[in-house]
């Protein structure tokens, strides 16, 4: 199976999974979860293995196709050579883009949450504690802590 195959595969799964349940039913665990330290380093693997392994992947195999290129200049092997490794810079490049974004991604997910949370609990009513030291939310938010 290729990488666009498997791609669409599971890009058609997320599409039926819902967040209170398993993918496409009913039932399951109800509650959204989100660690972020698996997501820290999930950002971390990507910024210090996944990106730089691609682009020296991507690199090395431009060196070796340019140089079989140069060796069949006059032949039509050299212009197909060419035009695979345009096709091949083409695909790293969009790896390349696709990581960032999914990197950019996970790095927001906590922001989103927060912002998400803060913006509920603006909605509910501010109660006076007892002591009368002025107003306080109802419910604090265990996503301060993150």
């Amino acid at each position: 199976m290729s990488f666009d195959e498997e791609w669409a595969t599971l890009r058609g799964d997320a599409a039926r999974t819902r967040l209170n349940g398993v993918p496409g039913g009913l039932g399951g665990d109800a509650d959204l979860k989100s660690s972020a330290s698996k997501k820290k380093a999930a950002v971390t693997a990507l910024e210090q293995h996944i990106q730089p392994d691609v682009q020296k992947a991507g690199s090395s195999m431009d060196e070796a196709a340019e140089a079989a290129a140069k060796g069949f200049k006059d032949w039509a092997t050299g212009a197909g050579i060419n035009e695979a490794v345009k096709s091949w810079r083409a695909s790293v490049k969009s790896l390349q883009t696709r990581l960032s974004a999914e990197k950019a991604a996970l790095s927001g997910t906590n922001r989103l949450f927060q912002g998400t949370d803060i913006h509920t609990g603006n909605q509910f009513p501010l109660l006076i504690p007892q002591d009368g030291k002025g107003f306080q939310p109802p419910f604090q938010s265990r996503l301060s802590g993150y």
